[in-house]
């Protein structure tokens, strides 16, 4: 078979009657990301896609073989998470091997098998520790061994690092990420930290309750999301609620409540004189502050339209500055700028001008939330 051939298949699968078709696939040697960030939700998920939770309709397929009706030890679809800890009165050579002899494995096949995972996930040394005396992260290591001992076609990983202190986050996403790449797993992680699927996803499934609202690579969310759930969720955009004067070219030309004009590329469904969302993520805001007061009203007529706002409160975040405004209306906006030497003398209670081109903003259709 080869290392990029699709091994799972999901299409139409349903966790109730009237929930939202899910539909995605996934490679081998691939890293598919479900983010949500609701744990419910992805643990339905993890539970459907493992036998332990019934469905509503659909088909799970793996390795072209329907798995759907399959009992969770039958599926293919090995399944590693928190809800399933080690066992306590056992040690981690003894919580890798026991499946295996539960499934009828000769002591020898069961012997070198548990070798093999003990190398590969650097667990040498700790064959005789019981749980309770491992960290968290070696934790994880020996459930992950647990599920790679059967060399599943799919392994679920549900929501795995979120215990884990940074360090060992860092580690263990390095792990899984040498384990999709050596061994060609097809790893399905669902998780609630966007950044979890930044380094591991070579695709990504962002899910707003029980529907995936678009699946695609980073830079699709990042610049081409479907909708303003996508562009606020996953790209962390501000979301701002404005009435659109007219649409020329693919832009929309709009104001926010109190008049202050703005643009953007106006998405499907946008029309004038009706309301939309207009969302801009941090990043894509252009933050000048003047040098003496006045200047908005000077500013180029044919260029975007610029916004006078008051600088509320400034974050100092590493690589960059957050920075927080208040319009003039009283609406509020998030600016991410590099750290430079001109923003080290800048004060809370500064009036600022932001702007942005059309490009690097979308109007989305309103859909009826406030705020």
């Amino acid at each position: 078979m080869s290392p990029f051939s699709i091994r799972l298949v999901v299409n139409a699968l349903r966790a109730f009657s009237g929930a939202p078709d899910l539909s995605f696939s996934a490679m081998a040697g691939t890293c598919l990301a479900v983010v949500n960030d609701r744990a419910d939700c992805l643990r339905v998920l993890a539970d459907m896609l493992a036998g332990h939770a019934p469905t509503f309709g659909g088909q799970v397929t793996v390795d072209g073989v329907d798995v759907t009706a399959a009992p969770p030890g039958q599926r293919s679809c090995a399944l590693v998470g928190w809800r399933d800890p080690l066992f306590a009165h056992m040690t981690v050579q003894a919580n890798l091997a026991f499946a295996l002899r539960a499934r009828g494995e000769g002591p020898h096949a069961v012997a070198a098998r548990v070798r093999a995972a003990l190398a590969l996930l650097g667990l040498d040394g700790l064959e005789q520790a019981r749980p309770d005396t491992l960290s968290p992260e070696q934790a994880l290591r020996v459930m992950i061994g647990r599920a790679l001992v059967f060399e599943p076609p799919v392994l679920v990983l549900e929501d795995p690092f979120t215990p884990l202190p940074p360090a060992a986050r860092v580690a263990m996403r390095r792990l899984v990420g040498r384990l999709v790449r050596a061994r060609g797993l097809c790893v399905l992680l669902l998780t609630r930290e966007r950044e979890d699927a930044l380094l591991l996803g070579d695709m990504i499934a962002y899910m707003d309750g029980m529907e995936i609202v678009q699946l695609g690579t980073a830079l699709d969310l990042f610049d081409r999301p479907a909708c303003d759930r996508v562009a606020t969720g996953f790209g962390h955009a501000n979301s701002l609620t404005v009435r659109v004067a007219g649409v020329e070219d693919d832009v929309a030309v709009a104001h926010l409540p109190g008049g202050l004009p703005v643009e953007a590329m106006a998405a499907p469904g946008v029309e004038a004189d009706q309301l939309a969302t207009l969302c801009i993520r941090p990043d894509r805001i252009a933050v000048m502050f003047p040098s003496r007061p006045g200047m908005v009203g000077g500013a180029d007529p044919d260029g975007p339209p610029v916004l006078e706002a008051t600088l509320t409160d400034m974050r100092q975040m590493g690589d960059h500055v957050l920075l927080r405004f208040r319009l003039a209306n009283g609406e509020e906006l998030l600016a991410r700028r590099p750290p430079t030497a001109a923003l080290q003398r800048v004060t809370a209670g500064q009036v600022a001008i932001l702007a942005w081109q059309p490009g690097q903003a979308i109007a989305f259709p309103f859909r009826g939330e406030m705020g």
